[in-house]
């Protein structure tokens, strides 16, 4: 092989391996984005995408998708919102139809707490 058909491919290739490696840091900022809670999030959407997740963590009584959610939800004691979610998981998460049934549940049980 000459010098010249040498070159090509050794530039051919770091430039296969230049795209390749542009392409996967794209793609991993993408991905590890794409479940922050930002504020233009809103709950409903949170909610939905969400909602093994959340109760998931809700059965277990803490994690980060029910921590998202308080904060969402305006909750300042993450961890109360995430004990109130534990002990009423039944009353909250029985026979939902929708995501965000979970959301008028959630609030029905902090009022009675209240009351």
């Amino acid at each position: 092989m000459n010098k010249i058909s040498r070159s090509l491919i050794i530039s051919s290739i770091l430039i296969n391996l230049t795209a390749c490696a542009a392409f996967t840091e794209i793609s991993s900022s993408t991905s590890s984005t794409a479940d922050t809670v930002t504020p233009d999030v809103t709950l409903n959407e949170f909610v939905s995408k969400r909602f093994v997740a959340i109760r998931h963590d809700a059965a277990n009584g803490g994690g980060e998708n029910l921590d998202a959610l308080a904060q969402l939800m305006g909750k300042d004691d993450k961890s109360a919102f995430a004990s109130l979610m534990k002990d009423n998981f039944d009353k909250i998460f029985m026979n939902v139809e929708q995501p965000v049934d979970i959301l008028s549940r959630i609030e029905i049980q902090e009022l009675s707490k209240k009351g």
